[in-house]
């Protein structure tokens, strides 16, 4: 506590009793006063309304919440039929696959035997036949049939259709090997 100044000053004034005098108002003013029952009802009111603010945005926050799981659910369904269609689409690919391999070899086949059958045909009626034929079936026979055979018909095809031949053959990759 502090002490207050000899009472010999308190009349007189001095700057000790101004110090006195001080301390007293400022002692006084420390206390500070209750506030009337209209400021406890606003700050009740201004709670209420924050608490009705938090209620609101929780329920905002959890319809959003709800409708993102919705979402999810959604892109779950859609991926699973996404990948069972791939999975499909994988099983018609492999499919179509073979059936082209297997339509593949029926044309090698097809274009050794005929290699064949022009192989043994004289090349001066060979080439006429030949030059008739479209370029790319003129060509798979062409690369089916033995190098020596082959070269005798050429003498008798015209320059063009040879190059077109040659062209075609290039294109698919060459002589098979014999």
């Amino acid at each position: 506590m502090i002490r207050g100044p000899p009472r010999a000053t308190q009349s007189r004034s001095s700057a000790a009793s101004d110090v006195y005098k001080r301390q007293q108002e400022a002692r006084a003013s420390d206390e500070m006063p209750s506030p009337p029952k209209d400021a406890l009802k606003d700050i009740l009111a201004e709670q209420r309304d924050l608490a009705k603010a938090l209620a609101s945005k929780k329920a905002e926050l959890d319809e959003r919440e709800n409708l993102l799981r919705a979402e999810e659910q959604r892109l779950l369904s859609l991926r699973r039929d996404i990948v069972s269609k791939m999975t499909i689409l994988k099983a018609q690919e492999e499919k179509l696959a073979a059936e082209l391999d297997k339509v593949r070899e029926d044309n090698i086949k097809r274009f050794k035997e005929m290699a064949k059958v022009y192989e043994s045909t004289p090349p001066a009626k060979a080439g006429p036949m030949m030059e008739k034929l479209d370029t790319k079936t003129a060509a798979g026979i062409t690369m089916n049939m033995k190098k020596d055979k082959a070269g005798a018909l050429w003498a008798y095809l015209t320059p063009a259709k040879a190059v077109e031949i040659t062209k075609e053959i290039t294109r698919a990759g060459g002589f098979k090997s014999e």
